[in-house]
């Protein structure tokens, strides 16, 4: 009985190295290489707030106010004089 459980712990043991020892090849696989997404246009478009200042002259004196062009709104709650 001894001798059987030894034998098969061997055979178990010399199994388990010899595959261990095989060489594994593993392949990138080739189909998803070229699924890039792309929108319609490539062009970078801008990230940040597009502000500018409008200006008008009232009365001889010039002043100007804060307008965004992103979310069409003054920023600014008054026209302030320009100097």
């Amino acid at each position: 009985m001894k001798k059987t459980l030894k034998t098969n712990l061997i055979g178990l043991l010399a199994t388990a190295t010899f595959l261990m020892a095989l060489p594994i090849s593993t392949y990138a696989s080739e189909s998803q290489a070229g699924q890039i997404q792309t929108t319609a246009s490539s062009e970078v478009g801008p990230q940040a707030e597009e502000t500018g200042y409008i200006y008008k002259i009232m009365n001889g004196k010039q002043y100007k106010r804060l307008w965004s062009y992103t979310y069409a709104r003054w920023i600014d709650k008054e026209w302030t004089l320009v100097s």
